[in-house]
């Protein structure tokens, strides 16, 4: 999967900001106060103009990786971020958010099947998280190819809640 994204990434690059601006306009989205997002790699549906956005009428946290744990860290603009773990971004702020205080987390994804399991790196962060106690929405961004029949899951794997790509506009 990551060889055919790199390989469809020109195509559906443009679907980036017609993705984005769907998930500005989602209910859920309008409605919360805080907002976790990932912080995109090049191949991924891209967020930071999304998060840029988002700044403007939210509280917005992202994640950093410490050893074998996720949490997330509120930030107030794109300059709080700099490279961190595997080349993503991470906030340089120490304002941790309590799990209780986010009302949506977007989460990135290399594959996900129609029941809403997705295969990200291998690592197991998101899962692990949500698995701490997240009780709010989960919010899957990606593009219609990477979508696979059937995601090998366990019972370490949670869903997501809902998966947004360019055709699901």
């Amino acid at each position: 999967m990551k060889v055919k994204r790199l390989q469809q990434m020109e195509t559906f690059s443009p679907y980036t900001s017609v993705i984005c601006q769907s998930v500005s306009k989602h209910p859920r989205i309008v409605q919360a106060s805080m907002i976790a997002c990932y912080v995109s790699l090049k191949d991924e549906v891209d967020t930071h103009y999304l998060i840029h956005e988002l700044l403007k009428n939210h509280r917005v946290c992202v994640p950093r990786v410490q050893g074998d744990t996720m949490d997330f860290y509120e930030i107030s603009s794109l300059e709080d971020l700099k490279e961190g773990h595997f080349h993503v971004f991470e906030p340089t702020t120490n304002i941790l958010v309590d799990i209780n205080d986010i009302d949506i987390v977007i989460v990135p994804m290399l594959a996900y099947d129609h029941y809403l399991y997705r295969v990200g790196y291998g690592k197991g962060y998101y899962d692990r998280y949500f698995a701490r106690g997240y009780h709010g929405y989960k919010l899957g961004l990606a593009y219609s190819f990477q979508e696979v029949d059937f995601i090998n899951h366990d019972q370490f794997d949670i869903p997501l809640d809902e998966i947004l790509t360019e055709k699901a506009l």
